[in-house]
């Protein structure tokens, strides 16, 4: 009986592809230089927006604050989320990051540790 008969193969292959192509998108990933939560490590409270916004880029999503008090400023990679709140100055106020909701975390990170 061979090995390899066309039902093994069937479901043989895919699985293989699926696996290299996570293999794949993981090391592009991770070898792409700085994530986010690196390059928010410098962001400090009191820190003017345009400056934040050097370092991180512009924000995915901007929620004005209610009664004129500032902004919420969002980031998103596929590993995190940034959230800045700053005041009617325009500084930042506080500071999160958060693991991301991202479909690469729902999928490959569920297979393999993630940073």
């Amino acid at each position: 009986m061979p090995l390899f008969t066309g039902r093994r193969l069937l479901i043989a292959v895919p699985l293989v592809l699926f696996l290299l192509v996570a293999v794949a998108v993981t090391v592009l990933l991770i070898a792409r230089g700085e994530d986010l939560k690196s390059r928010s490590a410098v962001i400090s409270v009191g820190m003017p927006r345009e400056q934040v916004e050097d370092i991180l880029g512009p924000p995915v999503l901007v929620l004005d604050r209610t009664g004129g008090r500032g902004a919420a400023l969002i980031w998103v990679d596929q590993f995190w989320q940034v959230d800045v709140v700053t005041g009617p100055d325009g500084r930042v106020e506080s500071l999160g990051c958060m693991p991301s909701d991202s479909l690469y975390r729902r999928t490959v990170g569920r297979l393999i540790l993630l940073p």
